[in-house]
């Protein structure tokens, strides 16, 4: 599957907290997405497991999580997601949150 950044477009992005974070899940050869299999790490050692966050906002098109508030600095995030099949991709986004 395929995973594309709507919000915030450019990455790596300097955005101002707190943002919208949205992301579209693409399908590949019309096998669905399994929104079970979205998880989004924060990739900061030790690596911090944000998928309960955001899990009202996952689903199989993708993640809508408005309103995101991040503190000053640069995040860097991993997320994985696999469809119906078990094929899986990730994207890494790195941000730049000012304030």
């Amino acid at each position: 599957p395929g995973i594309v950044m709507l919000s915030p477009k450019d990455i790596p992005a300097e955005v101002k907290s707190p943002f919208d974070f949205k992301v579209q899940f693409e399908p590949r050869g019309g096998v669905k997405i399994d929104p079970a299999s979205v998880k989004v790490t924060y990739l900061k050692f030790p690596y911090i497991d944000l998928t309960d966050r955001l899990k009202p906002g996952i689903s199989e098109n993708g993640i809508d999580f408005p309103k995101a508030n991040v503190p000053s600095g640069e995040h860097s995030v991993r997320i994985n997601v696999k469809d119906v099949d078990g094929r899986e991709s990730s994207l890494v986004v790195t941000l730049v949150a000012i304030k």
